[in-house]
């Protein structure tokens, strides 16, 4: 029984479930898929150096990224806090007059904003310190020891003594203790001008010393008790800063709006301001270290797309005969180029994934036990809670990012032997021989 012309004609027709264009497309991608593994070495090859350069990006970035960490907690641990609540005239004039009123209130309605974890008032003031005939200029600031602790790391930079403890304690820098040639136990004068223009005179006995490795601030610290500060100089409940640290200081920016509606019904005159604000060197040296980073990782992607560039121009030359044959039979140049660009994504995805997988297993394990920053640093992340191991920080973005980054990158070097196709005609590619 001869088969029914019509039937046959209808069965090679593309079916209304699978349109023509979906499995032209399926079409390609297998026969893309297969040509790539004609030569396995070079393939393997390829993806290899795919694979290694987005493991180098994502590991690259997770250690910058956790170093960045390290050094920003650092650096806002000491003094400044994630946040700090001043009056809005204070960073332009640090005057004794720029005060927050009612401070114990501010300091409490912060407390209650989420992810905050430590809130401690702080007054500051330029006084003379006297011993004998020796005198010099001091940054005398008035502290609540106990809160202290939960915003600052210098109480446990003390390196004789103990922190402040009663009115006439105070805790002197390194330096400024040296140049007063004074030790734990004795006593100094300490000379400034009161908010309403008298003189303030405080009797005061070193209770101890600090070192914050910071010259600046060892050659002019002088930290008192805030009551004490407060009332000899006459500001009453009022602070030159309320310093605040969140759960982490990467919601510094987040949080700022929160804080301000919650001190906006206590102090008018008063504003909050991230650590990006009070420490816009830190924030800059970030982002240009980061910025250095995208260009030395845009310069590996650049030496892997010469190596992608370099093997699908060697694809291209060797099956130049295959090439002719498809355009003898009528093959459209624009599919050949199609399935090359398509063995360039599923090159670039197969590198991409094992370098994803790597990178993120790799960061995943240093991440809980860290990397030793070498037995150098034992000491100074003693003294000054610098960290002995550095933990990375494994970054979303970039297991995006670096993907996309050589996909882009492969696309573009099998782009370049794939124009070839188009100045091919079909008699003189037959000619060539493998």
């Amino acid at each position: 029984m001869r088969p029914d012309i019509a039937s046959i004609d209808a069965s090679l027709r593309p079916s209304a479930a699978t349109p023509g264009r979906a499995g032209g497309m399926g079409l390609l991608g297998a026969l893309a898929w297969r040509n790539l593994w004609r030569n396995r070495q070079r393939t393997w090859l390829t993806a290899g150096s795919i694979a290694f350069a987005v493991m180098l990006i994502v590991v690259g970035f997770s250690l910058q990224g956790g170093a960045m960490m390290a050094m920003a907690d650092n650096a806002t641990r000491l003094l400044s806090g994630h946040v700090q609540i001043q009056n809005s005239a204070y960073a332009a004039d640090p005057a004794l007059r720029n005060l927050v009123p009612d401070a114990t209130a501010v300091a409490r309605a912060v407390a209650k904003v989420p992810g905050v974890v430590g809130v401690a008032p702080r007054a500051v003031g330029f006084a003379l310190v006297s011993v004998g005939e020796r005198s010099y200029g001091a940054q005398l600031m008035g502290v609540d020891a106990v809160a202290e602790r939960s915003v600052s790391s210098l109480p446990d930079m003390l390196v004789a003594g103990h922190d402040v403890a009663s009115p006439t304690d105070a805790v002197l820098g390194a330096l400024m203790a040296r140049n007063l040639g004074i030790g734990v136990g004795d006593g100094f004068v300490v000379l400034g001008g009161k908010l309403d223009g008298g003189v303030a005179a405080l009797a005061l006995r070193v209770a101890g010393i600090v070192e914050t490795g910071s010259t600046d601030l060892d050659r002019a610290l002088v930290r008192v008790q805030l009551t004490a500060l407060q009332d000899e100089f006459g500001l009453g409940d009022r602070a030159h800063m309320i310093v605040l640290r969140l759960e982490t200081f990467e919601l510094a920016a987040a949080r700022l709006p929160h804080i301000d509606a919650a001190i906006a019904p206590l102090a008018t005159n008063a504003v909050a301001l991230s650590w990006q604000q009070l420490m816009p060197e830190m924030s800059q040296t970030i982002q240009l270290k980061r910025a250095g980073s995208l260009v030395m990782f845009g310069l590996i992607a650049l030496l892997v797309t010469f190596s992608v560039f370099n093997s699908f121009m060697m694809s291209v030359f060797e099956r130049t005969r295959e090439i002719g044959m498809l355009l003898a039979i009528g093959m459209r140049p624009g599919s050949i180029v199609g399935v090359l660009q398509v063995e360039a994504a599923w090159l670039a995805l197969l590198g991409a994934g094992i370098g994803v997988a790597l990178g993120a297993a790799l960061m995943a394990l240093v991440q809980h036990v860290g990397i030793p920053l070498g037995g150098m640093t034992g000491d100074l992340a003693q003294r000054y809670h610098m960290p002995a191991r550095l933990f990375p920080a494994l970054d979303v973005d970039t297991l995006i990012a670096a993907p996309l980054l050589m996909l882009c990158a492969t696309q573009l070097a099998a782009l370049i032997p794939a124009l070839r196709i188009r100045r091919l005609e079909p008699v003189d590619a037959l000619r060539v021989r493998a």
